[in-house]
């Protein structure tokens, strides 16, 4: 087992934002790691054993733990693990979960709201601003070389709308030929990936492997890192590269217009796109591109990820209030490119921008 290489050294304990917000031991890596080798000693103590299960769940899944790890332990990989072993050996602990699960398997998204509304909701708003949009929405026999993934959180949450008008406004500047997946995209299945659903999360991927195959996509561009790793590690696309957004965007522009900066800018990079898809170099080039200063923050969690949200929403907040203490971003706009991310700065009342806001900006919208 990777664990067992644990030597207890601590390293991770100075990275861990689990640990950075509650100062207590058993939230840290080493800490799980250390019940996990003396889990046979232990396996008798019924609540050792149920708090344990709960701490799994209480972590954002950033993945700094594994890469500052000087052991090589593979962190991530066990905390997946351990996850799907904590729900099938006590789903009663778990039943605070079902209501997603249903709604991922009912109606094939977090809200639990109709499949048909997955488009209504931003195409009521947008359409009007942007022409022919309607048109864009993917139907049987349509195709196109670029599919539009747009996941959950951008399909239904109005937080996301400005992000939405940058994202369509600017492929439509540039004459892009692209697709939305519409009412006939399914949750990527990052939420059940996440708690180790894996049966439940091949089924939403198989659905939209058939969608994305159907409309002949060269490329399958997402704004969500969530998303992304779906798509890119376990869709299993073998005509269709996935891409985020900024990367697509990196490679079509060489010189976008210059930004007309106004305000102070940070940067925040989301974990999940950074650190487990290892896409550094994109996003601060398209931001470089266009002359934007910017002060980078630290590589740290916002809190968001790994199911926290729901999992320990007080844990979550209290991830980000440190975050945003720390980091001295109140007078600051924190550019970001992942809609949980923006979720989790929203909430602090945190003025924040995708980059393709920006870029839409630079651009100057549709003529």
């Amino acid at each position: 087992m990777s664990y067992e290489k644990c030597v207890r050294c601590g390293s991770c304990l100075h990275f861990c934002p689990m640990f950075d917000a509650t100062g207590e031991e058993q939230f840290s890596p080493r800490g799980k790691a250390y019940l996990l080798q003396v889990m046979d000693q232990i396996e008798d103590d019924k609540e050792l054993g149920k708090e344990f299960r709960r701490l799994l769940f209480q972590c954002s899944m950033c993945g700094r733990c594994e890469e500052t790890c000087s052991s090589d332990v593979d962190l991530l990989k066990v905390w997946h693990e351990q996850r799907a072993k904590a729900v099938e050996t006590a789903p009663d602990e778990f039943e605070y979960l079902e209501p997603l699960k249903d709604a991922l398997a009912n109606v094939k998204n977090i809200y639990g709201l109709a499949e048909e509304d997955r488009a209504i909701y931003w195409l009521d708003e947008l359409e009007d601003e942007i022409p022919g949009l309607e048109d864009r929405v993917y139907e049987k026999g349509k195709t196109a070389e670029n599919m539009i993934f747009l996941g959950c959180l951008m399909s239904f949450r109005s937080s996301q709308i400005d992000v939405l008008k940058s994202l369509f406004k600017t492929l439509e500047k540039l004459e892009v030929d692209y697709l939305v997946m519409g009412a006939d995209e399914n949750c990527c299945g990052h939420p059940l990936y996440l708690m180790g659903d894996e049966k439940g999360t091949e089924k939403l991927r198989e659905h939209n492997r058939k969608v994305i195959e159907a409309a002949e996509a060269k490329q399958v561009i997402t704004a969500c890192p969530g998303c992304l790793i779906q798509l890119r590690e376990h869709h299993e696309l073998e005509h269709t590269e996935a891409l985020h957004h900024t990367q697509f965007f990196d490679r079509l522009l060489e010189n976008p217009p210059k930004y007309n900066q106004t305000e102070e800018f940070s940067y925040h990079d989301p974990c999940e796109l950074h650190r487990i898809l290892d896409i550094k170099t994109e996003p601060r080039s398209l931001i470089n591109k266009m002359g934007i200063k910017f002060r980078e923050m630290d590589l740290s969690c916002c809190g968001g990820g790994g199911l926290l949200r729901m999992t320990d929403p007080n844990l979550s907040d209290l991830v980000i209030q440190l975050r945003t203490a720390k980091e001295k971003v109140k007078e600051t706009t924190v550019i970001t490119a992942c809609p949980s991310c923006r979720e989790q700065l929203l909430g602090q009342d945190l003025e924040t921008k995708d980059i393709v806001e920006l870029l839409s900006d630079s651009l100057g919208g549709v003529e």
